[in-house]
């Protein structure tokens, strides 16, 4: 596996995410930036040695302007962003996430459990399925509210229509028990979401859920993939023994106006 070219493709595909004009940087640097509504998104940044401050105050001064949130997602071995976290832990923004980006190449090869089985979601009642079973797992909600669970599940069934995303559920003995979801619209496609419900875990579900999302890639032609995992997670551990190596750190970080 070519980590240096993996990591080249992926940041390349990435950067295309921000498309949109930003706030001047006073000459402190470059970055690039996309507008949601409420929500102003900096990546890729470029910044000269000493003068993160100058650029970070731009884009503060930017979203306060227009009231909304400001996040920054940052590389740290990129060049040009090495500074910007200390920098801006010191503007008031917060680390909201810390992952650790991984890639795989291949076919997974490891032990499967014959309890678990995995299918393509195709219905929009496995849908509500899924993120029903994805909010007990990341949000640890016993009984998620059924209004929450029905408005992503619209949102991820419209990228199932639009062919961005294929999303996979794990069930034992017909109960629904894990999921995860892989974008399509990518050049290196991303695994995303990968989760089981807390009673289930131990039981190779995880394990299921990639080995049969990678083989569909693969047999599609797309023989890399990644997939973020939390610093931290034990999770980490699992991919590893799948085949996956680390490619880069990703940290996001965040600051709102009010």
């Amino acid at each position: 596996m070519d980590i240096e070219d993996i990591k080249r493709r992926v940041l390349i595909q990435r950067m295309h995410r921000y498309p949109d004009v930003g706030p001047d940087l006073a000459g402190a640097g470059t970055a690039r930036f996309r507008q949601e509504t409420g929500r102003l998104r900096v990546a890729f940044a470029s910044m000269r040695a000493g003068r993160e401050t100058i650029a970070i105050g731009q884009v503060q001064r930017f979203a306060r302007q227009r009231g909304i949130e400001t996040q920054w997602i940052v590389v740290p071995e990129r060049p040009g962003e090495g500074n910007l976290p200390q920098a801006l832990h010191a503007a008031g923004f917060r680390l909201d996430e810390n992952l650790l980006l991984m890639a795989h190449e291949g076919f997974v090869s490891a032990p499967h459990n014959p309890m678990v089985t995995i299918s393509v979601i195709e219905t929009q009642q496995a849908m509500w399925q899924y993120e029903y079973g994805s909010r007990q797992a990341f949000f640890e909600e016993e009984y998620p509210a059924e209004a929450a669970v029905s408005q992503r599940a619209r949102e991820r069934w419209r990228e199932h229509e639009h062919g961005w995303c294929r999303y996979y559920a794990a069930a034992i003995n017909g109960r629904a028990v894990g999921g995860c979801y892989v974008s399509l619209f990518e050049e290196i496609p991303t695994i995303l979401g990968v989760y089981t419900v807390a009673e289930a875990r131990r039981h190779g579900v995880a394990t299921a859920l990639l080995e049969r999302a990678i083989a569909d890639l693969a047999h599609n032609g797309r023989w890399t993939s990644c997939l973020f995992v939390k610093h931290g997670n034990p999770a980490e551990s699992l991919y590893r023994q799948l085949g996956f190596m680390p490619l880069m750190d990703e940290q996001t970080w965040v600051w709102n106006p009010w």
